[in-house]
């Protein structure tokens, strides 16, 4: 039989009533091959009118979805499709295809009854839901037994959903939410508990403000501290099973404060639960009202370390959740840390809290606990570096760092232990007497044998790497620590492998744990590296080792130079590379690092060193050599290596350095660049990494301000003012014209020089440059001693004769002093000095009102015949283009002039074009 024939002989038994016989007729049509698409849709529709008599509504509603891919518009099958899904309690969808039906053919009764019907059961149903669901009923509900539960899950819908957490609060949900959590059953407890969650959490917006939560929620916060005191042991006493317990954590974490014994007392019984996820509300709640406190800054009251506070430490302690544990021990010893503004009598010794807490963990024969402890331990001696106070207080701590380190083991605690030693040891080993014990007690051996335990080849752990990093330190403590680690092990092999576990650390950290741990290896071995790169013998190691340095300048990304501390130890690893014995000190104080950056109070620097062996602290006695100028030229070079024809990478890294960093390290940053500009040769490359605009940065700061100008003038003498940013040349004038009234004669020199081939540019920096007073700080350096700031002086003022405003000054007769000057510099021996000022005189007589000046001048006469008597082509050019301005202004100045014209014609000039001008003046003047 063909489909249409089976088709019609399922109508004809779905007619008898016989629906599964008429069923099977439209199935075996459909099981036929090659079917046409309209017979198949049609056949699909009837089967699924055969399901609805069936009740078989999936089905059903499976067959109108077939026919109506392959006949969109089919009338019947939306309609039986519609009465499926009612069928199924989809009426919201049944409704759009009665609908549809109805508004495509009116005369449909069917579809058009349905869809009435429905709407109006569906606006009817939605009536009751949204006035059961209004505020006011749900609270209502609450007092009845028998809907309380269903009523917390409502309350919950419409403070998450439909954002009625207001509305609730002010009609008081929150006594009766805590009223009910402490009546109800197990369940409606936690559900109303969990209400009340909902109700005090929120994330802070940038609408708020940095902290700020929105009001309703800081107002249920502030409701349910009030409500729960005197009642918060009971609720606990009532909440024996986890659901409960998890949610009372989390409410403590949202509202109360590190004061609230109770809340404390009630989070230490948390953290002392079996089970897992107790703790970790509890750690996360503790966490939160920490981190609610460091939000609030000077305004939130002074932490104290109460008998509570210990407590719940001590149980944390005793948690398998060591990253959640390590957070919240960081959060607390921050805020511990935290003398900004403290009273006196608030004072914490932390050295002595902290190892109250952690010593008995330390000394623990549980690897858990032992790791637990030295993870507090680095989060201690990250909240502050002088906790390593405490290393000298115990031998817990050292002795705990030893044990980890030596002992053999490959579980996951003991690997969390050694990584925690490795990583206190880091934070501590800057402090002297810190590093003095460890070397004394056979802490060198421990590393080196740790790290020759591994196979060469071997990808290197974190612990390694951090381990490298506590050795490099320790080899700048002496010498003889130092030839140690040098014969012992391949020390720049060893600080390669560091650099870069550090950086693919860096680059896979996620948790922020992770990323404060990676960041602390990079500022140990930047540390490091600032330590050893103090003396020449290992500078000399490092620039034959090209992949460490490779490895050392990636190490310090830009985004992370943000950091005070990474930035300091960069800018003062590239300043100590630098260096050489050669580099001359401006002010003696008794140190020459301290003297070289041009400051005896560098607070910052002073703690640096302080922090360093005796050894290792630049002398005046030369004891440090930083090695000789030829090796500093080759690591100078080094820095401004390029990435392409882009900028050098060593350089866009120092740019970054001085932005929110401290004044001590900007200096530093200063003088780097100071010396990568000495090389003429080089400066371009200091320009196009994004140094110039650093430099007019750093000028501004006043200890970095000799170092930072010297620097930018001797890019701007060697660079064509074209190749920068015009912002950059406007802003540089000041800086320069400031120069000039320096007491070093160089910088003077340098400042203008560098202004002259800035002048060049544009008549808008001539007029800045004249609104900063150049024309007068340029005419004081006439009177200098030093011939080639003269010379520079007047380069300047020959270049600013350019201007209107100078021209203007001549013309009206105001520059009588200095058209004498300019004519006795004519008369100089000094070529450069005769050379500017017969310029500045040949430029100015181009204007008919200031030649009259000029012929009317002595000084500038003489001076005129003094140069028509030179040999100098340069000089011959300029005199003759001045002598015939002269001539033409003045017959009185014109007769000495061209006498003096023709003598010089009969001697004869060097330069042609003056040749030419001298004939032609004198055939004019004939007779």
């Amino acid at each position: 039989m063909s489909p249409l024939e089976r088709k019609e002989a399922g109508n004809q038994l779905f007619k008898e009533g016989k629906w599964e016989e008429a069923l099977e007729q439209y199935t075996y049509g459909l099981e036929i091959e090659n079917i046409p698409p309209d017979q198949k849709g049609l056949l699909l529709s009837n089967r699924a009118q055969c399901f609805l008599k069936l009740s078989d509504w999936q089905r059903s509603l499976e067959d109108a979805n077939a026919c109506l891919a392959l006949l969109p518009e089919h009338a019947k099958s939306l309609v039986r499709r519609g009465t499926a899904l009612e069928q199924l309690g989809r009426r919201d969808e049944a409704l759009r295809d009665f609908a549809q039906v109805a508004r495509s053919d009116p005369g449909n009764v069917l579809a058009v009854q349905h869809a009435r019907r429905l709407r109006e059961e569906i606006s009817m149903q939605k009536s009751q839901r949204d006035d059961q669901s209004l505020p006011s009923r749900l609270l209502q509900r609450l007092d009845r037994e028998d809907e309380a539960l269903d009523a917390c899950h409502e309350i919950r819908r419409a403070i998450l959903e439909r954002h009625q957490g207001l509305a609730l609060l002010k009609l008081d949900a929150v006594p009766k939410l805590l009223a009910l959590a402490l009546k109800a059953s197990q369940e409606t407890r936690q559900a109303a508990l969990q209400c009340l969650c909902s109700m005090t959490s929120a994330i802070p917006s940038e609408e708020d403000g940095p902290g700020k939560l929105p009001p309703a929620v800081e107002k249920a916060r502030q409701q349910l501290r009030q409500q729960m005191a005197g009642k918060l042991l009971e609720l606990r006493r009532l909440c024996q099973d986890a659901g409960s317990m998890i949610q009372l954590a989390h409410l403590l974490g949202h509202c109360h404060e590190l004061e609230d014994e109770d809340a404390l007392e009630v989070l230490r019984i948390a953290l002392d639960s079996p089970e897992e996820s107790v703790q970790r509300a509890a750690l996360v709640a503790l966490h939160g009202i920490c981190d609610a406190r460091r939000l609030l800054g000077s305004k939130g009251a002074a932490v104290v370390p109460t008998g509570c506070l210990q407590k719940c430490m001590e149980s944390a302690l005793h948690s398998p959740l060591q990253d959640l544990l390590q957070g919240l021990l960081a959060e607390v010893f921050a805020l511990l840390a935290d003398d900004e503004d403290r009273p006196e009598h608030l004072k914490v010794d932390l050295a002595h809290f902290g190892l109250l807490v952690l010593e008995p963990f330390l000394q623990s024969e549980d690897q858990m606990l032992q790791s637990n402890g030295l993870a507090g331990l680095t989060s201690l001696l990250a909240a502050k570096s002088k906790a390593a106070q405490l290393l000298q207080q115990s031998q817990a701590p050292l002795t705990a760092m030893l044990r980890a380190l030596s002992s053999p083991g490959t579980d996951a605690w003991h690997c969390k232990a050694q990584n925690h030693a490795a990583e206190c040891l880091l934070l501590a080993v800057s402090d002297a007497s810190t590093r003095q014990r460890w070397i004394e007690g056979g802490g060198i051996d421990v590393i080196l044998n740790a790290l020759s335990n591994l196979e060469k080849g071997k990808e290197r752990s974190f612990v390694d790497a951090k381990l490298v990093a506590v050795l490099a330190i320790l080899a700048a403590h002496n010498k003889e620590v130092r030839d140690e680690v040098f014969d012992r092990v391949d020390f720049m092999m060893e600080l390669r492998y560091a650099l870069e576990v550090a950086q693919s650390r860096v680059a896979a950290a996620t948790s922020s744990e992770d990323k404060r741990q990676a960041r602390r290896l990079c500022s140990g071995l930047l540390e490091s590296f600032a330590c050893l790169t103090i003396h020449g013998e290992f500078k000399e190691l490092l620039i034959s080792s090209k992949k460490t340095l490779a490895a050392l300048q990636a190490l310090a990304k830009e985004e992370d130079l943000g950091d005070a501390g990474l930035s300091f130890f960069f800018a003062m690893l590239i300043y100590n590379l630098c260096r050489s014995r050669d580099d001359k000190m401006r002010r003696k104080t008794g140190n020459p690092m301290i003297d070289e950056l041009g400051s005896d109070d560098l607070k910052a620097l002073e703690e640096f060193y302080e922090r360093m062996p005796p050894e290792a602290r630049p002398a005046v006695n030369g004891e440090v050599d930083p090695g000789d100028a030829a090796l500093a030229a080759k690591l100078r070079s080094w820095c401004l290596q390029r990435e392409g024809s882009g900028a050098s990478p060593v350089v866009s890294k120092l740019c970054r350095c001085i932005q929110g960093s401290s004044v001590q390290c900007k200096v530093l940053v200063a003088e780097s660049l100071r010396f990568l500009c000495q090389d003429q040769s080089q400066r371009k490359f200091v320009a196009s990494s994004h140094g110039l605009r650093a430099l007019l940065q750093l000028e501004k700061e006043p200890k970095a301000t000799e170092a930072a100008r010297q620097a930018l003038a001797q890019i701007l003498i060697s660079t064509n003012p074209a190749s920068l940013q015009y912002q950059e040349q406007l802003d540089s004038v000041r800086p320069l014209l400031e120069m000039f009234s320096s007491s070093n004669e160089l910088y003077q020199f340098e400042g203008a020089m560098a202004l002259t081939n800035l002048l060049t540019s544009s008549e808008e920096l001539r007029g800045r440059a004249l609104q900063g007073g150049a024309w007068n700080l340029s005419k004081d350096l006439l009177f200098s001693d030093n011939e080639q700031v003269q010379c520079a002086g007047l380069e300047v003022m020959c270049n600013l004769t350019m201007s209107p405003e100078v021209l203007e000054r001549f013309a009206d007769g105001k520059a009588a002093v200095e058209l004498q000057l300019l004519g006795a510099f004519c008369q100089s021996e000094e070529p450069r000095a005769s050379i500017a000022a017969s310029g500045a005189l040949a430029m100015l007589a181009d204007t008919p009102e200031v030649a009259e000046r000029i012929a009317e001048c002595q000084h500038c006469i003489t001076g005129l015949l003094k140069l028509l008597e030179s040999q100098d082509g340069n000089l011959q050019h300029r005199a003759m283009v001045l002598a015939c301005a002269v001539v033409e202004a003045s017959a009185e100045a014109a007769k000495p002039v061209l006498e003096k014209v023709k003598v010089r014609l009969a001697k004869g000039f060097s330069s042609s074009f003056a040749r030419g001008l001298a004939e032609e003046l004198l055939k004019e003047n004939a007779g």
